[in-house]
């Protein structure tokens, strides 16, 4: 299938009438949640995108005219949403052989969950690939077109969901690190839990922990990564009575996360690629710093900082003296004036963050 032309479908067909508002037209930063998973898809490298439009088609027509998608009008949509399924699936030309189903209010899924689902489809030989957020499977399956016309000729009873499971035999599900995949927004409620979500820009404690098992990360690892989330936090709130307003989402994340690749060479480099690829910039930028970082002493101190100083105050998974730390460390070398040089740099670093810390009127908390 190395040739395979995968499509998405985009549901935009309902009233959202629980919402109160349009759901296609919620924002998130400065884009609609349409413009969202448009983005997405198109990022992930499906350029195929058809848009399935009912309640205010002509709108949505409009705000999408420059997006290169392809908008159709489902006038059947107030008889449910698989009138929308179908009129998307019908759409689809005999070049694509498989097409994602997205619903318009699962908005925020990303872009390594879309390539993910895509590599499984294209290297699994399965027919309907789904996304699985520990042990729960979410939006949007993967669908291969040898399932077009059974799904164009069902009456729709029990929805696409009923229609798959028949086949279940040749679907696959595949472990995903995004919880995105289970969070709609049927009420004003779930649209604020997505808003917070998506404007923290880092994954949650699920998602971490979800993150660390799909990366084999062993428990000795995962038990340090722990302690120094815990110290960063403890550090970061303190500056926080000061108003210092730091970002306590992207830095618990980048603790839990610093060590993800810890067996590689650079690791720190190696983890904030990894972040980078999964959709965590800001959380990789943290974690691409805290095992060599510059300290600039007229800029307020950042979180790249608050990890750097908390990886140093722990040891495996106990909190140490700043000095017995790297005192620890000059013993294990000795007599190599290269390593020696690099732990003095990191000892200076430290104590500089400490040094920041006390500057801002905050009594340092370690020692």
């Amino acid at each position: 299938m190395k040739n395979a032309s995968i499509a998405a479908i985009i549901i935009s067909g309902g009233y959202s009438s629980r919402m109160g508002s349009f759901k296609p037209f919620l924002k998130f930063g400065e884009k609609s949640a349409i413009e969202i998973i448009i983005d997405t898809y198109k990022n992930a490298g499906i350029n195929k995108i058809i848009v399935v439009a009912g309640y205010k088609g002509s709108e949505v027509a409009e705000k999408l005219k420059d997006s290169g998608t392809t908008c159709i009008q489902n006038e059947n949509f107030a008889e449910g949403m698989f009138t929308s399924v179908r009129k998307g699936v019908k759409a689809l030309d005999t070049s694509v052989s498989a097409f994602f189903m997205q619903p318009v209010d699962i908005p925020l899924v990303k872009k390594n969950t879309i390539e993910v689902l895509k590599n499984k489809y294209l290297e699994s030989g399965k027919g309907v690939i789904y996304p699985d957020f520990c042990g729960t499977t979410g939006h949007p399956p993967l669908i291969g077109c040898k399932y077009r016309e059974a799904i164009l000729s069902s009456n729709g009873e029990g929805g696409l969901k009923s229609i798959l499971k028949e086949f279940s035999y040749d679907s696959i599900s595949v472990p995903v690190s995004d919880k995105t995949i289970l969070m709609d927004m049927d009420t004003q409620e779930d649209y604020e839990k997505l808003l917070e979500y998506f404007n923290a820009a880092a994954p949650d404690m699920e998602e971490c922990c979800s993150i660390l098992d799909i990366y084999q990360v062993p428990e000795n690892i995962i038990r340090h990564c722990r302690k120094v989330a815990e110290v960063s936090v403890e550090i970061l709130r303190s500056l926080d009575n000061l108003g210092y307003g730091l970002n306590e989402c992207a830095l618990k994340a980048a603790a839990m996360l610093h060590d993800i690749a810890r067996k590689e060479k650079n690791h720190a480099r190696a983890g904030e690629k990894i972040l980078q690829e999964i959709g965590y910039g800001k959380v990789g930028s943290i974690i691409g710093s805290h095992t060599d970082i510059e300290i600039d002493d007229t800029v307020r101190i950042t979180e790249g900082e608050i990890l750097y100083l908390a990886d140093k105050l722990v040891r495996e998974d106990k909190l140490i003296f700043i000095e017995e730390r790297f005192n620890h460390s000059f013993n294990k070398c000795p007599d190599n004036p290269e390593v020696l040089r690099k732990i003095e740099n990191r000892r200076d670093a430290a104590y500089k963050i400490i040094k920041k810390i006390e500057a801002a009127g905050q009594g340092f908390i370690y020692g």
